[in-house]
């Protein structure tokens, strides 16, 4: 079962394991993840994702996030930081500006494993500020 789906022809050295990955979370998830744009590096990609756009009733609910690999000490580590938005804004913590939902893949580059939910985590950084509104 292939749920994710492609809206960028990228072609560099992690495609097939980029499309794996968004495969892999979409089942986790049960719901479309689609590919929006991938930077690939010798050793590590991110890559923007978003969920299907939100119901025009009720709540409105949406997300869109990033998920990335690096090497660490030889092994892959993965991770996907999720925004969540209700009506187009933004849902966090009231304790925190920049907060975010964080799942990590506990398994390997072909997406096979177990993804982990990690909860909330605060944006220390402000890397994320960008993500105020779902695209």
């Amino acid at each position: 079962m292939s749920d994710a789906r492609e809206t960028q022809d990228y072609t560099g050295r992690w495609r097939q394991e980029i499309a794996a990955i968004a495969d892999s979370l979409s089942q986790h998830l049960r719901q479309r993840v689609e590919v929006l744009r991938a930077t690939e590096m010798a050793e590590a990609f991110s890559v923007s994702v978003r969920g299907p756009a939100a119901s025009p009733t009720g709540f409105g609910l949406a997300w869109n996030g990033v998920f990335g690999m690096q090497i660490i000490d030889g092994q892959p580590h993965i991770s996907v930081s999720m925004f969540f938005y209700s009506r187009g804004e933004r849902i966090r913590l009231a304790e925190h500006d920049g907060s975010y939902i964080e799942l990590e893949l506990d398994g390997r580059l072909d997406g096979s494993g177990t993804w982990r939910d990690l909860g909330w985590v605060e944006d220390e950084y402000g890397e994320y500020e960008s993500y105020e509104r779902w695209e």
